[in-house]
């Protein structure tokens, strides 16, 4: 149950997040289309599941600054081993930030470093909460 929640949050964000990003802020376009990919459903479920809760569990006693750091981190090598993977099963890259300042091989970018810091927090904050109800 926990990662069908983990994936209906990661998707939603996504779709909010790159409705902001790429129609309000690039194009001044109010429409508020987002988008998202059924490669990342998987990724959301089971990274929430199987490799955050382990994490935000070891991690209960650190500082929130450690925390920030390590989930964005972790996050970062997710999303560059998914996106790494899932070029080499399909030959089509799943996103491409390789016009963004600071990517590394287009499959991340240090744009997104503050967004995946504060999405561990938060998946923290939900992960504690379900486990409690």
């Amino acid at each position: 149950m926990r990662a069908l929640i983990y994936m209906m949050m990661g998707v939603s964000g996504e779709v909010i997040f790159t409705a902001i990003k790429y129609n309000i802020v690039l194009k001044h376009d109010w429409k508020m289309q987002g988008f998202t990919q059924l490669w990342t459903m998987p990724l959301y479920a089971l990274g929430g599941v199987f490799i955050l809760e382990p994490l935000s569990f070891a991690m209960s006693n650190f500082h929130i600054f450690a925390r920030f750091g390590i989930y964005a981190m972790l996050i970062y090598l997710i999303e560059y081993l998914a996106a790494f993977f899932i070029y080499k099963a399909t030959k089509q890259r799943p996103w491409d930030y390789s016009k963004h300042m600071w990517n590394l091989h287009g499959r991340i970018t240090l744009y997104h470093f503050p967004f995946w810091g504060t999405i561990g927090l938060v998946f923290e904050m939900v992960y504690k909460y379900l486990i409690n109800l």
